[in-house]
């Protein structure tokens, strides 16, 4: 019975290990991929690059804003393999948009990242504006948010 209860202690506290090392990996891979342009707190430049902070989740509202923030260039170009491109989408969303995203959020997944990662987007500013306001008109409660659409 002690054996039993040691083996799950360790297992536990290699799963919290584990997410941590995530975590961390997570925001190394921001620090070294996004954050010269995003900038440390995820704001971005206004009118130049856009911010993620309190602002990426609401792209999650719509299939085709999910499928956006993998396709744009710094993400779908970017140098890192498709399962860490999940794990840095779902920890940017999950620490600088949680309140944004949809209560359902589905994190990310490897194969999904694959996929979308075919398809880079061409235009990301057009296509940014045009999801956003789609987003709006489908539910009005977030039009006063994505007025701010930096």
């Amino acid at each position: 019975m002690a054996k039993m209860i040691r083996m799950m202690l360790l297992l536990g506290l290699f799963c919290i290990g584990t997410a941590n090392a995530d975590d961390d990996r997570a925001r190394f891979n921001y620090m070294i991929h996004c954050q010269g342009c995003h900038l440390p707190d995820a704001s971005g430049y206004r009118d130049k690059v856009p911010r993620m902070i309190n602002f990426l989740g609401y792209f999650l509202h719509s299939r085709e804003g999910r499928e956006f923030i993998i396709r744009v260039p710094g993400v779908s170009m970017a140098a890192l393999p498709d399962d860490e491109i999940a794990e840095l989408m779902n920890w940017l969303i999950n620490v600088y948009s949680a309140e944004q995203r949809p209560a359902e959020f589905i994190p990310y997944t490897q194969s999904e990242v694959n996929a979308l990662r075919q398809s880079p987007e061409a235009d990301p500013l057009t296509t940014r504006m045009r999801i956003l306001r789609a987003i709006a008109a489908e539910q009005p409660n977030l039009l006063q948010d994505l007025t701010n659409i930096n």
